[in-house]
């Protein structure tokens, strides 16, 4: 009987009062059901020391297992490899029971109760190497693996998650998960660093002083991922005619209900409406409030942008604007990008009104007159940039006031997001417009990295 007993303790060692890393003990089949003693428990015939079959097969609780008691030893040793019960936690009916079960080309098994957080242990059926072991996602990598659509969509996961660009990433079969900058996850083809986009910057500033002869041009992007930032003379401050609407729908929101700002939200981004625009600034609180917006609430300096009058319907004048154009609205470069990020991270009005906001910038032409930052982008790619434009045309205002042209704008890639800002002063009309149009493309090329000559993948001014 002593042998039957040691048999006994030996394959339930380790388990800490569970069975196969899930089952407690006393809730535990039947072993003999699964013909893992082979001697019986009654036997007292057997001399000390005489030696004690194996086992045919070990036991098998619902760890990495099958209602059938079919064992997966890959889901095991993912199991073991990220801590087992105490950081895994015990299985759990998250709709498919707490066996493991198929899902897509392959199998899952979802945990909870660990340090780890809910999590789901999933191997592939593929043949790749990769898809060898079984790997755990989890946290809000594994909510927006679910959100978008899971194995069946996404695939399955060829490597635990890690700490990359922004954070930590997880690549699956369709694409690899990582945070988008927003305090979100999305799925892009890669998960790494942007390429160094200054040499292409110093490109387009050569370019823009041949292709728009007396031109000042200023640009700043940041890829949101990692908030890597990069700027050609993009701390000079330029008018920064209707972009700036963007910056006031944004501050009305952060004092009004999405139904009280939509009205005249709609058609400022959609036809630059200037009368609607005002009244963004007047649901805001008028010009003082749309100013400590931007600096007390999202942190950017008045000398970066500022909005000191707009006289369309009635007068609005800012007392504690900055006079730096003498009067003129304007933003640097940095400013407006500072601002996009804000944007894209819903700060200071929370998700929905954000989302809303980013729905709004969707609104504005996607090429041609106002929509230069997408002229000259793959077709696809049109619908899901955000932006506002701004334009004064040669003398709109006054005699002898240069022209002004800006566009800032969120524009998406297959690897990730970036904000853009674009701001030229002088020169000729139709020129600073090629040359902005080009400018954008060539941006979008270069991080996209799909060419190896961004500079010439784009049509030249």
């Amino acid at each position: 009987m002593r042998h039957a007993r040691w048999l006994l303790a030996v394959m339930l060692a380790g388990c800490s009062g569970e069975l196969g890393g899930g089952v407690p003990v006393d809730d535990a089949p039947d072993p003999r059901d699964d013909a893992a003693i082979v001697e019986s428990a009654t036997d007292d015939s057997a001399p000390s020391g005489d030696a004690v079959s194996a086992p045919e097969a070990p036991i098998c609780g619902v760890v990495a297992c099958e209602e059938d008691k079919t064992h997966h030893p890959r889901i095991q040793a993912a199991f073991d490899r990220h801590g087992g019960a105490a950081k895994v936690g015990e299985p759990f009916d998250n709709g498919g029971g707490i066996w493991v079960h198929a899902w897509g080309a392959g199998q899952v098994q979802d945990f909870e109760g660990g340090t780890l957080g809910p999590l789901t242990l999933a191997e592939a059926d593929a043949t790749a190497d990769w898809s060898k072991s079984a790997y755990a996602v989890r946290g809000p990598i594994r909510a927006a693996w679910i959100a978008l659509g899971g194995a069946p969509d996404l695939g399955f996961p060829k490597e635990d998650q890690h700490a990359g660009p922004g954070g930590e990433v997880q690549t699956f079969e369709k694409g690899c998960l990582g945070p988008d900058g927003s305090g979100r996850y999305d799925v892009f083809t890669v998960c790494e660093d942007p390429p160094d986009l200054k040499p292409v910057l110093d490109a387009i500033q050569t370019r823009a002083a041949t292709s728009s002869p007396g031109t000042d041009f200023g640009v700043a992007v940041e890829w949101l991922p990692t908030g890597t930032r990069w700027g050609a003379r993009a701390d000079v401050a330029r008018t920064s005619a209707s972009s700036a609407k963007w910056f006031w729908a944004m501050a009305a929101l952060s004092k009004n209900a999405i139904a009280t700002v939509e009205p005249p939200a709609l058609p400022t981004f959609k036809d630059s409406n200037n009368s609607t625009a005002g009244t963004l600034i007047d649901l805001a609180g008028g010009p003082n409030a749309v100013n400590d917006f931007t600096t007390k609430t999202l942190g950017i300096p008045i000398t970066e942008i500022s909005l000191c009058r707009w006289s369309f319907d009635k007068t609005r004048v800012a007392t504690n604007c900055s006079n730096l154009l003498g009067g003129d609205n304007f933003f640097t470069p940095n400013g407006a990008v500072k601002f996009l990020k804000a944007s894209w991270q819903r700060k200071a009005i929370g998700d929905a009104k954000g989302d809303k906001l980013l729905e709004w910038a969707k609104l504005s032409p996607r090429s041609g007159y106002g929509g230069w930052v997408g002229t000259q982008l793959p077709v696809a790619v049109r619908p899901n940039v955000r932006h506002k434009a701004g334009w004064l045309p040669t003398g709109c205002c006054s005699a002898g006031y240069p022209p002004h042209y800006n566009d800032i704008a969120i524009v998406p890639t297959p690897r990730g997001s970036y904000a853009v800002a674009l701001s030229m002063k002088g020169g000729t009309d139709s020129k600073i417009i090629k040359t902005m149009e080009w400018s954008s493309c060539v941006i979008w090329h270069a991080l996209a990295k799909d060419v190896a000559d961004p500079l010439g993948a784009c049509t030249a001014p």
